[in-house]
């Protein structure tokens, strides 16, 4: 080993599952590599903290605080990499040889808690830690066998998957001290919660909407199973509130985990159907089995709640079917009136406001109106806006489409625009990937005929996918580039607009209008542009412009 004392040192430290979510196992690694960097006489700067992330090239996840902890080692951030085992760090060969490399251009090594060191700069010490990487990896590949083969011997016996709790089922039968937490019968029902599924069921087959029964659930303070768990987002820590909306009622509803098991046609062989029979289903993958908890529901009602629920179209979505865009703002248009009610009266609304189509008794017969409008409701029933403003969206997008295009004949803003030519380098990356694709087939065929080892194949295959991803981002970045210059002609912006498809003519519109903000207000006695147009006042219409 080399001197490394009072150099500066980094720890990192990993736990695969973390299900208590109380990041335990990762506070004893620390513990333990302190006491190791006290021994080593190194002064530790940075912790890189790994919970509940896997270090498996079958896992792949997504490792930040690992990429970090190498840059940080290889810019010279630290000196002295440190770690709990060899495991911590990965258990993938490819990011094994990142450790190597790295090693080799800071001249120090890992030092491990609980794995022996080794030193990188030498082949004899590159050939263990290789040794080392590769029973990593082995074991990870040996657990995720292990553990699917459990899985699937658990759903034929109808056991609970694990995971969050279902929604009227873990009844609390204990208390754990130890993890603060209560102890739940995964196939034992709550009956209250039962009680509730049978009247989303009832009121379903009754007509009523999922708007209506949620809305009433949330007033009445009933809440799902997540209600004060920790929810992770986008890296956020939240406590989730367990309001119902909709969507989340009719996920519950059919839920298949209820519908009592057929066990028509199923193997007479199968474990599963020594459980009582008004068990309900256990799902694996494409297999289903019958369940040792009571179903709710009969595969009738089931079939039926999806009817009803499918062949609904509620006005905020397009259940069943793809819809293109219609409003042309959609996305952009702030509601700018004030609350009349509510505990926010009087103040501004600010909400989004939302393409709404509304049908007009006239002399002339029903005449249907676009309209952008203040949505009132939110999907879980609280409000969401005023619901004051409306205004008659073919006027709204002509007085905005006439500010665009008189904005864009401005050479300021063509030049804030218009990107620098890319297509030298985007001719060169297509052919890069045209021929990193034959590499690809070739390395493949190879492989199949025998030319390589399972080893060097997935490092070689390997590096080519992580070729093609650099390639493809790259691409991606130069095509949003030239996206942006081909939605705007430096000239004939006019004359093309009619003809150009609503997409485009709203991703041109988002290059310079940050939002529009509609006002209250009714508009003037006079006809906008003309006698011709609409009943419309565009001084009641603000665009907030981004160029």
């Amino acid at each position: 080993m080399f001197d490394v004392q009072g150099l500066a040192a980094g720890i990192l430290v990993r736990i695969s599952d973390d299900r208590e979510g109380r990041a335990l196992g990762v506070k004893r690694q620390e513990e333990d590599a302190r006491h190791l960097a006290a021994r080593l006489g190194v002064i530790v700067q940075k912790v890189y903290v790994e919970n509940d992330i896997s270090a498996s090239a079958i896992a792949g996840s997504e490792r930040q605080e690992f990429d970090e902890f190498m840059h940080d080692w290889q810019r010279g951030a630290f000196k002295v990499p440190l770690a709990y085992t060899t495991g911590r760090l990965t258990r993938d060969n490819i990011v094994a040889e990142r450790v190597i490399a790295a090693a080799r251009q800071t001249g120090i090594s890992p030092y491990y808690v609980a794995s022996p060191w080794c030193d990188l700069n030498t082949a004899a010490g590159r050939r263990m830690y290789r040794s080392l990487a590769v029973n990593d990896t082995g074991e990870a590949e040996d657990i995720q066998e292990r553990v699917q083969r459990k899985k699937l011997e658990d759903a034929r016996e109808g056991k609970a998957a694990g995971g969050p709790r279902t929604y009227g089922y873990g009844l609390v039968i204990g208390y754990d001290p130890v993890k603060k937490k209560d102890i739940r019968d995964p196939y034992q029902v709550i009956d209250e919660e039962v009680a509730v599924l049978q009247e989303g069921k009832r009121r379903t087959l009754a007509g009523d909407s999922q708007f209506t029964i949620v809305r009433d659930w949330n007033a009445r303070g009933i809440t799902t199973s997540k209600a004060g768990q920790k929810v992770k987002h986008k890296g956020n820590v939240t406590i989730c509130d367990g309001r119902w909306d909709v969507g989340r009622l009719k996920r519950t509803l059919l839920n298949e985990c209820y519908i009592i098991f057929d066990p028509t046609s199923h193997p007479t062989d199968c474990p599963c159907l020594q459980n009582p029979e008004t068990g309900g289903t256990r799902i694996h993958h494409t297999e289903r089995h019958r369940a040792k908890w009571p179903g709710l529901f009969t595969r009738a009602e089931h079939d039926s709640m999806a009817t009803v629920f499918n062949g609904r179209n509620v006005y905020w979505s397009n259940v069943g079917q793809v819809k293109a865009r219609t409003y042309l703002l959609s996305g952009i248009v702030e509601c700018g009136g004030t609350w009349r009610n509510t505990e926010k009266k009087g103040s501004y609304c600010g909400g989004q406001m939302y393409g709404q189509g509304k049908v007009y008794d006239t002399k002339k017969g029903r005449v249907y109106q676009r309209r952008y409008a203040c949505k009132k409701w939110d999907r879980d029933g609280s409000r969401l806006g005023c619901s004051t403003v409306f205004r008659i969206a073919d006027a709204v997008e002509a007085y905005v489409t006439e500010q665009v295009l008189f904005r864009f004949d401005s050479p300021e803003v063509l030049r804030a625009l218009t990107p620098a030519d890319n297509e030298e380098r985007m001719a060169q990356l297509v052919q890069d990937l045209a021929e990193l694709q034959v590499r690809r087939e070739q390395l493949a065929a190879e492989y199949a005929r025998k030319e390589h080892d399972k080893d060097d194949y997935r490092v070689m295959m390997k590096a080519i996918k992580n070729d093609i991803e650099a390639a493809e981002s790259e691409k991606k970045q130069l095509l949003s580039t030239k996206a942006k210059s081909l939605a705007v002609p430096t000239s004939g912006l006019r004359e093309v607009w009619d003809t150009a498809s609503i997409e485009w003519r709203a991703s041109v519109v988002t290059l310079v209008v940050e939002r529009v903000i509609i006002h209250p207000g009714r508009p003037v006695r006079k006809m906008w542009p003309n006698k011709n147009g609409w009943w419309f006042d565009p001084d009641l219409v603000e665009i907030v412009w981004l160029h």
